[in-house]
């Protein structure tokens, strides 16, 4: 994760983009809020959508994150509405 971020900081666009597809692998309901949170502080777009499809399953699924407290609360604002906007639609 802070490869990541380092490579953000210092511009480094093709090392950044060899380190995303090695940790959206890596996702999991134990490091998915401090991931999220690190692809916020690095300009990760590909790594927060695969952070944040991987919450939605998981909350429709009920079951629970580790360290969900330390998630950005926009992006857990984001995920309930998704949830709950999924859920009025296929009711």
């Amino acid at each position: 994760m802070e490869l990541l971020q380092f490579f953000d900081k210092y511009n480094l666009p093709t090392l950044k983009a060899k380190v995303e597809p090695f940790l959206i692998a890596q996702i999991s309901a134990a490091n998915v809020c401090r991931l999220t949170n690190s692809s916020i502080l690095s300009n990760s777009t590909k790594l927060k959508n695969k952070c944040m499809e991987f919450m939605e399953k998981f909350f429709a699924s009920k079951t629970p994150l580790s360290d969900i407290e330390i998630l950005d609360k926009d992006i857990l604002v984001k995920i309930v509405q998704n949830s709950i906007c999924k859920n009025v639609e296929t009711e």
